[in-house]
């Protein structure tokens, strides 16, 4: 019997790739879900979300494109983004179905006009173009620029694609870089994702297992705030500890959760990935502030010593 079989679950609640079936609508990502509707609702150019590692910024936008009418919209999204602007475009015509076009018998201009004519066509239709771009942070200079270029794109009444990049905080300043002011004076549309609360992860993690059928299992309250005090709500470490807690808590034939699983969990894990961790063990701070009062101790008996003995 595996472990999701022992709990009832019809699938693995707490996987790490991103399903948006699994979406909760923590305050913060609903709010980023919430601005990507109504920028491409009112055909605003450039939105950008960026967020810490395993925040789910990932997970945000492909709750976005699920839910996305393709009556009304076609998007590419490029994952992989450091690429040279003609290599960029390449990537978006493949993504779009335009044409199989080779970059070495056409220039970029080439196909910025083809790509013009490709959206002139869908407006007609009543369709809107996205290009999706995640993991924006990595983007070369020129390469960022040339959004800008495409951004130009439009008609007297609208643009003809709208961008929407995706990106660590390192994203925030390659974009405030001097070079790509004009492009970030059109960035109308900016939101930040934070960890969830401690409430939201408690929330998020009963979400997931109610998701899976997991009518068996029962994550005690101590779990959960343990859950949250090593993770700090960022929603990667707590499917990982949470995981790997059920899997505790299985090889001991249990189906609660308790505070002593969260533990074991959190042992099997790269010390590394938790949030705050500096790389010096706390143990080791305390044990050295211990020695260097016990040399202050020291030299101040010594001083008082020798002032009496003069």
């Amino acid at each position: 019997m595996t472990y999701l079989e022992f709990f009832g679950l019809k699938d693995d609640p707490f996987r790490i790739i991103p399903d948006p079936t699994y979406f909760y609508p923590a305050k913060t990502h609903r709010f980023a879900l919430n601005l990507l509707d109504y920028v491409v609702e009112h055909g605003e150019g450039f939105c950008v979300i960026i967020g810490e590692p395993g925040t789910g910024k990932t997970t945000v936008i492909r709750k976005f494109l699920t839910d996305l009418d393709n009556e009304k919209f076609i998007y590419a999204v490029v994952l992989t983004p450091n690429l040279t602007p003609e290599e960029f475009l390449k990537t978006i015509f493949d993504e779009l179905e335009i044409e199989n076009i080779s970059l070495k018998e056409v220039t970029k201009n080439e196909l910025i006009k083809k790509f013009q004519k490709f959206l002139l066509e869908n407006v007609k239709k009543g369709k809107k173009i996205l290009i999706v771009v995640d993991e924006a942070q990595n983007m070369p200079i020129d390469t960022i620029e040339e959004l800008r270029t495409l951004s130009n794109l439009e008609t007297d009444k609208e643009k003809l694609v709208q961008i929407i990049l995706i990106g660590q905080p390192e994203l925030e300043d390659k974009l405030s870089l001097p070079q790509l002011r004009q492009l970030n004076q059109r960035i109308t549309s900016k939101v930040f994702l934070e960890p969830l609360t401690e409430e939201e992860t408690k929330g998020y993690i009963l979400h997931h297992i109610k998701k899976a059928g997991g009518e068996k299992v029962h994550f005690t309250d101590r779990a959960l705030s343990k859950i949250y005090k090593y993770s700090q709500g960022i929603p990667r470490i707590i499917n990982t500890l949470a995981s790997r807690s059920l899997m505790a808590a299985y090889l001991e034939s249990s189906t609660d959760i308790k505070g002593k699983h969260v533990e074991a969990a959190k042992y099997t894990l790269n010390p590394d990935i938790l949030p705050g961790k500096t790389g010096i063990n706390s143990d080791f701070i305390v044990v050295i502030s211990l020695i260097i009062l016990n040399i202050i101790g020291i030299l101040y008996i010594i001083y008082k010593l020798l002032i009496e003995g003069a």
